[in-house]
Parts: structure tokens; C-alpha cells; sequence
């Protein structure tokens, strides 16, 4: 089975090369010393300590201290800008690569919301809330007024029924096409009629709300919203829609269909909880399997917050924010509904200069690490031969070093 427990052999051995993949895939990427402490641990207890986290991060607490202040400067960017400084910092890594595959997931744009504090909280509720249970996540979602703002439950009301948000909650967040019908969307758009915005917050108008019998997925009943979140939760479609986008993110861009169903079955055998189903994942014969190791290309978050982690260069946040606008990933701003494509759409011949000059404004900060290390460190092994190994012996200052490591194509695949 694919998510038997990982358990080491000569073919697959728990070294280096796997722990450096362990923190890739869970989260950043880190410095060749925390990857060490790492491999100390063991596979099981390695992903037991990256799902639970540090008992205290001081960095997190620095970065919470000025939160109200980034709020108060106004406009995104300070906002964006204290997101990829706790990417850069924090040491619960996993937090911040799921709050990421969120954003993504319920992808909502400042350029429609229009409102920075809608957003700073919405993501907020990635960041505390990720790694809880699906059922949680999604029911504090539905009544996020960014997410009711971005698909117009605004407008949702009594004999004038809005679709967006139930079209998106099926297709997009819970179910995926092909497992709901167009009656399906119609009754329960009118479940949610009624919630609304008042004074910056959730509210529901219940003179607003249709009360009226409704019919979804064979069901009957004075449905309103949150008997439609349960109902899309109960359905087999959901386990394996959100199980299959979580492999994609977390393990390969194609994993196997077998796979799917057998994660699937694990989200709904526990109750859809993320933080049980995630251990369960990266101690597992899947996640360590050689052939799915650089197989996916890193967004551009993964590739500079990624290689300033292992490179062990501490750049400012806010100079990064406009590299990452320029490589295609601007937090808070996702493409479309669909959030952000991922994998091969990252990199083209446009997309690659892109990187090629923003891995140079991340190295200007980089100092004397070791060669070998920061090979060892990015790579998560130093190989044998080829353009990895010409580095090592190359004349360079740790700036140039450091660029060139971060040009090789494998710095580009996670």
C-alpha cells in the first residue's frame, strides 16, 4: 500500500538526501544543520516533528509582535511582505506550506476584494487554522467576507439566488467536476442566501435567507449553509479531489490513481484531519519513493525562500515581494479562481531569465558558506559529476557561488 509506513533498505536508504527532501516537500527547504538534526531522528519521528512543530519560535513571536503595525501601513505589499518573512523565519515550516496550498486552493484576489485587512485575515485563517480539520477550515471560509466578497454571496438573497460561491465550493474547493448537477449548484446557492458583510464582518440576514424546502446531492430538507458544507463533505468525490490536490502539492504531479482513492479514504476515515493525514503521508513509502523526488518545479516562494533557507541567506522580505510579482506568484492575487496553475506553467524562456536575475538579488546577501556545504545544503547531496561539481572547485566570491548554485536546474525542482 502506498501509505504503508517508509521503512529504509539499501535502494531507498534514510541519509541525507531524504531528510533534505522530508523539509523541501513539507516545507522550504533548510540549512544543512537543521537537516542533520533531522536524519538523527528517523523517518517516523522526523514527519512527527515537522507536522507538530517547535514547542517556541521565537521568530514567530517577533513577527506577531508587529503585526498591527504592518496593518496600519496600508496597501498589500506590507502585508505580503510579513507572510514571506515568516516563510523565511519561522520554524513551523509545514504551517506555512499548507497556509500556501490554501491560499491557493481557495484562491481569492485583493484585485476584486479590494480590501488588504479582508485578505490579511483570510490568510490568517490558513495559517492558524491549515492544519485542523477540512471541515473546520471550510466552514470558517464560507463565512470569511473576503471569499463571500470574491464570488458575491454579497448579492445572494431570497428569489434572486447567486451561484458563484456554491458553483466554486463544489467544483473548485470540495468536489471537483463531474460529481455535482446544475440543480445541485441552484438549490444550494439558495441555501446560502443571506450570508452577507455587516461593519467588516459575517453576518447572516436571516429576512434575506430562503427558508424553503431544497434538494441537493437526492437529499431533501430546509437546508442552509452549513448542512450544504456537511453534505459536500459526506460524499466520496471530496476525500479524493482534496487528497489528489494534496499529493500534486506535496509529492508528484501525476501520482497514481491507487494512490489518490487510498489517501482519499485516509482524509475521510479521520475525520478530514489534515495534521493525522499529513504524518501519516511524509512517513510514508509514497512520499519517500525515489521517483518521485524532483519531480515537481518550485513556485517561485519555494525557489527563493527555499534557497535563501539553505543557503543560509537572510534577505529582506519586502525587496522579494516585487521578484515574486515579476516571477508570476503575488501573494494575496492569486490568476483566477483557480489560483495559481503550478508545476511546468513556472517555467518558460520568459519565466527562466525572470528567476536567473532574481536568484542574483537574493545572493547579493549570501557570505562565505562553505562550497560543499551549500551544494550539500541546496541539493540535499553533492553530485558526482557535472556542473554541481565544476562549482566546488570554481574561483568565485560566495555572491557568484551562491547565483550559480541557484541557476543549476536542479535548484528548480523540488
Amino acid at each position: 500500500m502506498h501509505l504503508d509506513a517508509f521503512l529504509p533498505d539499501a535502494r531507498t536508504p534514510w541519509d541525507f538526501a531524504a531528510a533534505a527532501h522530508l523539509w523541501r516537500r513539507a516545507g522550504f527547504g533548510a540549512p544543512l544543520d537543521t537537516v542533520e538534526a533531522t536524519l538523527a531522528l528517523g523517518p517516523a519521528e522526523a514527519a512527527h516533528a515537522l507536522v507538530r512543530g517547535p514547542a517556541k519560535d521565537a521568530a514567530l513571536d517577533d513577527l506577531e509582535s508587529i503585526y498591527p503595525s504592518v496593518l496600519g501601513l496600508g496597501g498589500p505589499d506590507p502585508i505580503r511582505a510579513w507572510l514571506v518573512a515568516r516563510m523565511l523565519r519561522s520554524g513551523h515550516q509545514l504551517r506555512e506550506k499548507v497556509a500556501l496550498f490554501w491560499h491557493g486552493h481557495f484562491a481569492t484576489s485583493i484585485a476584486k476584494v479590494r480590501d488588504e485587512g479582508f485578505m490579511a485575515r483570510q490568510y490568517r485563517l490558513f495559517l492558524d487554522g491549515g492544519l485542523g480539520r477540512f471541515g473546520d477550515l471550510l466552514g470558517k471560509v464560507a463565512r470569511d467576507p473576503a471569499m463571500i466578497r470574491w464570488l458575491d454571496n454579497e448579492t445572494n438573497r431570497k428569489g434572486h439566488p447567486n451561484e458563484n460561491y456554491a458553483r466554486e465550493l463544489f467544483e473548485l474547493f470540495t468536489l471537483g467536476p463531474g460529481h455535482y448537477s446544475e440543480q445541485d449548484i441552484q438549490e444550494a446557492a439558495r441555501a446560502f442566501t443571506g450570508w452577507t458583510i455587516l461593519r467588516d464582518a459575517f453576518h447572516f440576514a436571516a429576512p434575506l435567507h430562503d427558508e424553503g424546502e431544497k434538494a441537493v446531492f437526492g437529499r431533501r430538507g430546509a437546508f442552509g449553509g452549513d448542512d450544504i458544507l456537511r453534505l459536500a463533505l459526506e460524499q466520496k468525490a471530496c476525500g479524493n479531489f482534496l487528497a489528489g490536490k494534496l499529493l500534486r502539492f506535496f509529492v508528484a504531479p501525476e501520482p497514481p490513481p491507487d494512490a489518490i482513492e487510498e489517501f482519499g479514504a485516509l482524509l475521510r476515515g479521520n475525520g478530514y484531519d489534515l495534521s493525522a493525514s499529513l504524518e501519516t503521508l511524509f512517513a510514508s513509502r509514497l512520499f519517500f519513493d525515489p521517483a518521485h523526488r524532483r519531480t515537481l518545479i518550485k513556485s517561485p516562494l519555494e525557489f527563493l525562500v527555499g534557497g535563501a533557507r539553505c543557503l543560509a541567506i537572510a534577505p529582506d522580505a519586502s525587496a522579494l515581494v516585487p521578484l515574486l510579482r515579476e516571477m508570476g506568484q503575488d501573494l494575496l492575487a492569486p490568476p483566477n479562481v483557480k489560483g495559481w496553475p503550478g508545476h511546468r506553467d513556472w517555467i518558460n524562456t520568459a519565466t527562466w531569465m525572470t528567476r536567473v536575475n532574481a536568484a542574483r538579488e537574493l545572493t547579493k546577501g549570501a557570505t562565505g558558506l562553505g562550497a560543499e556545504r551549500a551544494l550539500r545544503s541546496l541539493l540535499g547531496e553533492v553530485p558526482g559529476d557535472g556542473a554541481g561539481r565544476a562549482l566546488l572547485a570554481a574561483d568565485a566570491s560566495p555572491a557568484e557561488r551562491a547565483h550559480a548554485l541557484l541557476c543549476l536546474p536542479e535548484s528548480h525542482l523540488s
